[in-house]
């Protein structure tokens, strides 16, 4: 992949903002409204203040968030102008250290201030020298900055932040066969995430990881049951199947899903899917016998849903074509 302006394309002269083809053509594939948003907020606002592109876009917390690590998964952000880093100003010394946001709210630190908490704080020390070996790499400034910045702003105990950045590099080894080591920023990502999950222990800490492996043991047949062969996940298509097992869906019932999906729409659709799975997640409905015997579509997802009321699908029927 070439820089990031190949997706973003900025005209300084005349103050106008471009989407590139390519950013289009990836908002497009993604299927996600969000997304769409948020970009489209961000390429003419910049990233530097989540809460206030909450209040602008009227996006809760979580599906800002959420929009926010599918742009990143797919390479959208960050923006090329943010890729720079910010002048500080004050002293590097005691409590005269002056802090000014980065993209994402998290802190960033005088290089001479970080080196001083490594020397001073031992568990601050080892979490460097764990995240050397993880990465495979001597950490850069911007790499120690950051991880200062995870470990002091989100308050992590250093034994669940052991357990992270660990659990990232088991995620990359899998994912990537051991092609691709993660960085700082996949630390910070998944930081993020067990903060929204409330992960502040080790116990809380093992038991998410527990329960992903749990979720992760049963992708191959989702895989199966969505049709998807002789490849991975997409990045976007692994987030909705994680949420999926998380609400407590077999591969039986996402396999359902899928087909009533392409019954209506004659295409894959993650978003589609996500409605079906929600509505029934809301009624409380998880397995395939559950969901057999008392789906009431709601009329908020029927709505918009002609086809499918036009024409009704037997369920028993929609098995058998799994």
């Amino acid at each position: 992949m070439n820089s990031l302006y190949d997706f973003f394309i900025m005209n300084k002269n005349n103050d106008n903002y471009f989407i590139s083809p390519q950013a289009a053509d990836l908002l497009i594939a993604a299927h996600d409204g969000d997304m769409a948003l948020l970009y489209l907020y961000l390429c003419r606002n910049g990233c530097r203040n989540r809460d206030k592109a909450g209040l602008d876009l009227f996006m809760p917390k979580q599906r800002l968030n959420e929009a926010y690590e599918r742009l990143e998964m797919c390479s959208l952000l960050p923006l090329p102008e943010e890729n720079s880093v910010a002048p500080l100003s004050g002293s590097a010394s005691g409590s005269g250290t002056s802090v000014s946001p980065v993209s994402g709210d998290l802190p960033e630190y005088p290089i001479d201030y970080v080196k001083t908490i490594a020397e001073k704080d031992n568990a601050f020390s080892a979490l460097m020298n764990e995240a050397q070996l993880v990465i495979g790499r001597p950490l850069s400034t911007p790499d120690l900055v950051r991880l200062l910045g995870i470990y002091d702003h989100f308050n992590l105990p250093p034994e669940v932040m052991m357990e992270l950045m660990n659990f990232v590099s088991d995620v990359y080894r899998e994912k990537y066969a051991g092609r691709r080591r993660p960085t700082v920023r996949a630390f910070e990502l998944e930081a993020r995430k067990w903060i929204d999950l409330e992960i502040s222990d080790f116990d809380s800490a093992e038991q998410y990881i527990r329960s992903y492996r749990d979720h992760h043991s049963q992708f191959g047949a989702v895989r199966e049951a969505m049709g998807v062969v002789n490849r991975d996940f997409t990045d976007t298509e692994l987030r909705y199947v994680e949420n999926w097992l998380s609400w407590g869906f077999g591969a039986d019932a996402i396999g359902l899903a899928y087909d009533k999906t392409v019954t209506n729409t004659g295409k894959r659709s993650g978003a589609y899917m996500n409605k079906i799975l929600m509505n029934w997640h809301d009624q409380g409905l998880h397995s395939l016998r559950e969901i057999q015997e008392k789906d009431r579509p709601s009329s908020r997802f029927a709505k918009g849903q002609a086809p499918e009321a036009a024409n009704p699908i037997d369920i028993r029927t929609a098995i058998d074509q799994i």
